[in-house]
């Protein structure tokens, strides 16, 4: 890294996570302070072991007998007050790195990161943000303390003999700056070692995801010999920086063995020139040993300086990736009409398949919106083909709309141009006449809800991932969107409840039931329009029939259903075609019949 990049990247990052002055001010006094008092506690004792080796009147001794226990019993508050504002910084600071990068990750989901491997964006959540505490701790503060510590030594010394504060000032010089110096040579492969380390994340997290399907293809030997060779690699590395450490420590001790000897040898000079005082030589060798307590600390911080540049220069990558899709400076807003509840409180005006008594009914929704779109297409890269070519269609308030096609037919990319993820390449989207482009995302995104076929469950219970939507829902809320995602049994055997933890990525839990748990969530949160999207993958037919014919009977919205399963297209008022990126065809009998269709599945 070129010197004005390392300086652009330190003084950004200092501007990011920067902790209070005031506190980084006081804990590096602090630190000062406790390193000053360890170099006057070895002064001060080795004077009054010197003097009592005389046996002088004991009155003579009371003022260093008190600096000795005045120091000793300073040091250990200093140094623990010290790190303890230094830890709260650091932690103020991680807490502040991270809101930052999750701020700049947000808006560039999904289309900024569709080329970023999540392995290795979490490698810089975890790591790289972790290693950037130490920003402070370990980094900028020893230098300032070092710098302050090597002075006022060599102030010391220089006062009681001036040539013995010259040596130890050319032997600290040479301790401040040797070790660092190599330290540096040997982190010159960092920059690789971070990169190396983010690519192992990435196919280790590739490996373990994808085990079942490398196995099934045998292809897992393949992916496994590709981390190994990334992690012999890194383990190459990382023993050039472990011989730098080693060589870094050699040279640390041989300038403190240097300082020593030398301050010694003119001390004793002095000595039997009577330049200075013979108790006095033992404070000089063993202020200057000391003094180099302070060199171990430097060059660990300049050596995780290195990491901590590097760190962050992979950070300030994802802030430079440009946003593909943005909120308009002056936002349009959709109105907000509230559609009338029926007498049973259903909108829809359908009963449930199973004729049974709903607990409660679902706060009425906003009138849904006309959806249209026109001539539109997206592409996913400029050398890639269309993913959606020409498709013009529209969706009336309330319609029950099923997408069909094969694979690759644009199904999925009709979703992602409908909730703004993907910016569209021609042509316009529009709600109730409203252009997509001229509304916020958040106003998008609350009137469609959406439910993926691989939706994220969080590592918590059954119940905080159905009301994270929502959290204030009412019970009754939350049972009834239990009850139509078909959860209610499968719930009541469970000895926990709704309390029950589902896992990481809900991996406690069968693959259908997570689905549902997703759905509920949809549910809890009552957009006015749904999409689904294979809501009924992994279950039985009954199931997959009672689950959505409970859905459209509740919806009371438009539902925009991605599938390939026949019977549920029958139960929909129109069904679009897509191949190719186009719509091939529509076809439905209206919404005449809908209770009646429904009510067959």
């Amino acid at each position: 890294m070129k010197a004005a990049d390392w300086l652009g990247t330190l003084r950004t990052m200092l501007r990011v996570g920067a902790p209070p002055r005031g506190r980084l001010a006081a804990s590096t006094a602090l630190g000062v302070g406790a390193s000053g008092a360890s170099i006057g506690l070895m002064a001060c004792s080795v004077l009054l072991i010197d003097r009592a080796a005389l046996r002088p009147p004991l009155y003579t001794l009371t003022v260093l007998m008190a600096a000795v226990q005045l120091l000793a019993l300073t040091r250990g508050p200093l140094r623990y007050s010290e790190r303890l504002l230094s830890h709260d910084a650091a932690f103020g600071v991680l807490a502040r790195l991270r809101l930052w990068l999750f701020d700049r990750l947000e808006p560039l989901a999904p289309a900024g990161l569709h080329l970023s491997r999540s392995g290795d964006l979490l490698a810089r959540a975890t790591e790289d943000v972790d290693a950037l505490q130490d920003l402070y701790l370990r980094g900028i503060s020893p230098l300032l303390i070092a710098a302050v510590i090597s002075a006022f030594a060599v102030a010391l010394v220089g006062i009681l003999l001036p040539v013995a504060g010259l040596v130890l000032a050319a032997c600290l010089l040479a301790g401040l700056l040797g070790p660092p110096a190599v330290a540096l040579v040997g982190g010159r492969a960092g920059r690789r070692e971070a990169e190396l380390r983010g690519r192992l994340s990435a196919e280790v997290i590739d490996l373990l995801q994808g085990a079942p399907d490398l196995l099934a293809y045998g292809l897992d030997g393949d992916f496994l010999q590709q981390a190994l060779d990334t992690d012999r690699s890194l383990t190459r590395l990382t023993r050039r920086r472990a011989f730098a450490t080693g060589a870094v420590s050699a040279l640390t001790i041989a300038c403190t063995g240097a300082a020593v000897i030398g301050v010694l040898v003119v001390a004793v000079a002095a000595v039997r020139s009577h330049a200075l005082a013979p108790e006095m030589l033992g404070i000089l060798p063993l202020v200057a040993l000391a003094a180099f307590e302070i060199v171990p600390p430097m060059t660990d911080a300049v050596l995780r300086l290195t990491g901590h540049l590097e760190a962050a220069r992979r950070l300030l990558a994802l802030d430079e990736l440009p946003v593909p899709v943005t909120d308009p400076p002056h936002p349009l807003r959709l109105r907000a009409v509230r559609g009338e509840r029926l007498h049973d409180g259903w909108s829809s005006g359908c009963r449930p398949v199973d004729g049974g008594e709903r607990s409660a009914a679902p706060p009425t929704v906003v009138r849904p919106p006309e959806i249209a779109f026109e001539d539109v297409r997206l592409r996913y890269g400029p050398h890639l083909p269309w993913a959606l070519d020409g498709v013009s269609m529209r969706i009336t308030p309330g319609e029950w709309v099923a997408v069909v096609g094969p694979g690759g037919a644009g199904k999925s990319s009709l979703v992602n141009v409908l909730l703004r993820f993907w910016p569209i390449a021609d042509g316009e989207v529009t709600l109730d006449g409203i252009p997509l482009d001229a509304l916020t995302q958040d106003e998008v995104r609350r009137t469609i809800g959406y439910l993926s076929q691989d939706a994220h469950l969080f590592d918590t219970t059954i119940r905080r991932n159905i009301m994270l939507g929502r959290p204030h829902a009412t019970p009754d809320e939350l049972v009834e969107v239990v009850r139509v995602a078909q959860l209610q049994a499968w719930v009541h055997e469970l000895p926990e409840g709704l309390d029950t933890p589902v896992g990481e990525r809900g991996n406690q839990v069968p693959g259908g039931q997570r689905q549902r748990i997703a759905l509920a969530r949809t549910l809890l949160v009552n957009p006015p329009v749904l999409v689904l999207d294979e809501p009924t993958a992994g279950l039985d037919e009954p199931t997959a029939d009672r689950l959505l014919s409970d859905v459209l009977a509740a919806a009371g919205r438009t539902v925009v259903l991605v599938t390939h399963r026949p019977r549920e297209v029958a139960a929909l008022d129109e069904v679009v075609m897509l191949d190719g990126g186009r719509v091939i065809g529509t076809s439905g009998p209206g919404a005449e019949d809908r209770c009646a269709r429904s009510s067959t599945l």
